[in-house]
């Protein structure tokens, strides 16, 4: 259990990093951009520019300017004025724990990325239940070997092709695997609380991943 909580304390300030590079690239999505979007808005859709003219002032100003321009020359505004329109009238942009990535790129893009942190997720239960079998304990150390394989199988799938089933089993994993590990835990007498601690966090954030992927489901 020592190569357990070792693992996780190394990879827990890696996971949260992750996290919350994440978070702040979905909520600055607007306000931010790091593309050229000299590029990108000329060959935005009719339904796309819309919705940058309605979120216009979370934009920088020259790509509002550009999108606004780009939908003049399109026709669907006829002057600036209608801009004033309530079809037009300005969103807030509200704050949300699962972020909607309208973009399928960048939606693709981060699901690739949260699944590949969950195949490098998978080398721990292969290789503890590796040690568990050479230790003697074949039928748990299986088990466990199992496991690992089937969480590298649905992750690795995610990468490739978003899929109802694998989230769900992934899901189903981290609650089995988690009550597995507070079950040992549990059972050893020099259980200290950061050892729940660190388990909970890492389940807690292989679950909200999951659950973003899940929300954000449409390719």
């Amino acid at each position: 259990m020592k190569f357990i909580f070792g693992y996780f304390n190394c990879h827990l300030k890696q996971a949260c990093l992750f996290v919350v590079q994440r978070y702040k690239m979905w909520q600055k999505r607007y306000s931010n951009r790091e593309l050229d979007f000299r590029e990108d808005i000329p060959n935005y859709s009719d339904e796309q520019l819309k919705e940058v003219l309605k979120l216009r002032d979370h934009y920088q100003p020259e790509a509002a300017q550009l999108a606004i321009k780009e939908a003049l020359n399109r026709g669907i505004i006829n002057s600036e004025q209608d801009l004033f329109s309530e079809e037009y009238r300005c969103e807030e942009i509200q704050f949300s724990l699962f972020p909607k990535i309208k973009k399928d790129r960048n939606r693709i893009k981060i699901r690739k990325s949260i699944a590949r942190s969950l195949v490098i997720c998978s080398v721990l239960p292969v290789v503890y239940g590796l040690v568990e079998m050479k230790t003697g304990k074949s039928w748990e150390g299986a088990g466990i070997l199992l496991f690992g394989l089937l969480w590298l199988f649905c992750s690795a799938q995610l990468i490739k092709v978003f899929h109802v089933l694998f989230i769900r089993c992934l899901l189903a994993g981290t609650i089995l695997g988690a009550m597995y590990i507070f079950y040992r835990l549990i059972s050893l007498q020099t259980t200290v609380f950061m050892d729940f601690f660190v388990v909970l966090i890492l389940a807690g954030l292989i679950f909200y991943g999951l659950l973003f992927m899940l929300k954000n489901a449409r390719e």
